[in-house]
């Protein structure tokens, strides 16, 4: 009998490992495990304890990442650094950082996570400047009917609800093995769409 694939799950900031339920239950048979962190947590510390996780649960077989929002930035810091992570699926995520964050970060300058995800922070320059060959599939959400925020997009800026769709498709130069694919939902609807489980499907499983 062939072994199952292994998935690892990265939820976004603010989010839990409630956010896979939906992915857990319509995707195929698979070995899942939820990567859990909170937003106040340095990244690098977080992505040890995701390395020792995934070492204890897939021991050393290769794995896949799906990751939501703040966690594909997570999850790409940890497919530079493991190996053994074989395809990454980014939904929603801030590659060149989130406008939201900036103006938050003015006022909650102890947060972390704000911090990290403004454009041009030193976390968002790390990542960009970073090499990835592994396949990427980045699903890009470009917002449902009534989804926009003035304040995601400055008023102007097409966006999803949190991110700008050009934040989304700001892959860094680095990563060679990418195929973007835009999506009409809100930014949090992508986790409870089947047409994005079919499009997980045809990337990590080819049907």
């Amino acid at each position: 009998m062939p072994k199952l694939p292994n998935i690892a799950f990265v939820h976004g900031s603010g989010q839990s490992k409630v956010s896979y339920n939906y992915f857990d239950i319509f995707l195929p048979e698979h070995n899942a495990l939820a990567l859990e962190y909170q937003t106040q947590e340095d990244p690098s510390i977080i992505i040890e304890r995701f390395n020792r996780l995934t070492e204890q649960s897939f021991g050393d077989e290769p794995f896949y990442v799906i990751a939501h929002s703040y966690g594909c930035l997570l999850s790409a810091l940890l497919a530079i650094k493991n190996s053994k992570v074989e395809k990454l699926v980014a939904l929603s995520s801030p590659w060149s950082g989130s406008y939201t964050a900036k103006w938050l970060n003015m006022v909650f300058r102890q947060s972390k996570l704000f911090m990290n995800v403004k454009p041009n922070s030193y976390f968002i320059q790390d990542i960009q400047q970073s090499k990835l060959s592994i396949p990427i599939l980045n699903v890009v959400t470009t917002g449902s009917k009534g989804s926009g925020n003035d304040l995601a997009g400055l008023g102007s800026e097409h966006n999803d609800g949190l991110l700008t769709v050009a934040t989304q498709k700001s892959l860094p130069p680095g990563f060679t093995n990418c195929n973007s694919i835009e999506v009409p939902l809100s930014h949090n609807e992508v986790l409870l769409s089947y047409d994005t489980i079919n499009i997980i499907k045809t990337h990590l499983f080819g049907r």
